[in-house]
């Protein structure tokens, strides 16, 4: 929390690069009348529809007008600075659910390059203090509930899971079905496996698959989540597995934030995967993807880290 407060002192120059005008004007431009729309009396959501249209197009047009135009270097840079800070403190703020005011965030960052800052430095300091205490109190009220939510749904899941035929649970509490043996030898926790691969929480979200990227992952399987490690050598290359992966050998209290359109993962979450063994790096013998191998990227080897 105290890094996430630093980084609001430092990176309110995201205002710069969320809005590229002038606090002033924006200030000015958003007290001018709303357009409105006629609507019947008795129209309330046609009114709310409306008005809620007139905004977001006059809000379209305004970003348009407030575009600078880049044309040497030191304004590409000082864009791109803008940007960057932009991003991390986006990134900062969702992953945190935290809403700030656009406007005021503007005006705090100009106002204050322009030296004339409504807050001390001392008022800045109380109120981020302040506002770091709430921050942490609801993150770790959050945390509670996601991780009671998680550890009954899991507990649940599992149960139900342990009823289908074919499933064994082994000593660690890990849950696995084989679906399709496969005709390959099995890998050793030293190997480096090609695999595809989708990753669902208990309630069917999907966070990760190798299938939507269209193409196969390469994990060692030494480096890679316990349930991973452990699961894995279970099957034969050119078979397929179900794990069902206990939060202990999972991520844990661990959190990851969602990519594109995929589900975060909250603390104690049970992870379930559905895995083909492809093949095993440097095994001719045993590996019909070895003439495919892609070249892996470190967002491709995160779902099944450590």
């Amino acid at each position: 929390m105290k890094s996430f407060i630093k980084m609001t002192l430092v990176s309110s120059a995201i205002v710069l690069a969320l809005a590229g005008c002038d606090d002033k004007k924006t200030t000015e431009e958003n007290k001018a009348p709303a357009t409105t729309t006629t609507a019947p009396a008795n129209s309330t959501e046609n009114a709310n529809t409306n008005a809620t249209k007139s905004k977001t197009e006059a809000t379209t047009a305004q970003n348009s007008a407030d575009k600078v135009t880049i044309s040497t270097d030191a304004q590409k840079e000082a864009y791109a600075l803008g940007s960057s800070f932009a991003n991390y403190m986006k990134s900062n703020l969702e992953q945190n659910e935290v809403t700030a005011d656009q406007e005021y965030l503007i005006s705090g960052f100009n106002e204050t390059m322009r030296g004339a800052s409504q807050l001390s430095q001392d008022e800045v300091k109380n109120v981020l203090d302040a506002f770091g205490k709430r921050i942490q109190e609801e993150s770790q009220a959050r945390f509670e509930k996601q991780k009671t939510e998680n550890t009954a749904a899991g507990e649940k899941y599992r149960e139900d899971f342990a009823k289908q035929e074919g499933v064994i649970k082994t000593k660690s509490g890990l849950m696995y079905k084989i679906l399709n043996e496969g005709t390959g030898r099995h890998p050793s926790a030293e190997d480096t496996v090609i695999v595809h691969y989708v990753g669902t929480l208990t309630d069917g979200r999907t966070f990760d698959s190798s299938y939507d990227r269209n193409e196969p992952a390469t994990f060692p399987l030494n480096g890679v989540i316990k349930g991973w490690t452990e699961g894995i050598q279970l099957v034969g290359v050119g078979g397929k597995i179900k794990l069902v992966v206990p939060p202990e050998l999972g991520y844990g209290d661990q959190s990851f934030p969602s990519q594109g359109d995929k589900a975060s993962i909250t603390p104690a979450s049970t992870l379930v995967f559905e895995v083909e063994l492809l093949g095993i790096d440097d095994d001719k013998e045993n590996n019909p993807a070895s003439s495919t191998e892609p070249e892996q990227t470190q967002e491709q080897n995160q779902p099944a880290a450590n």
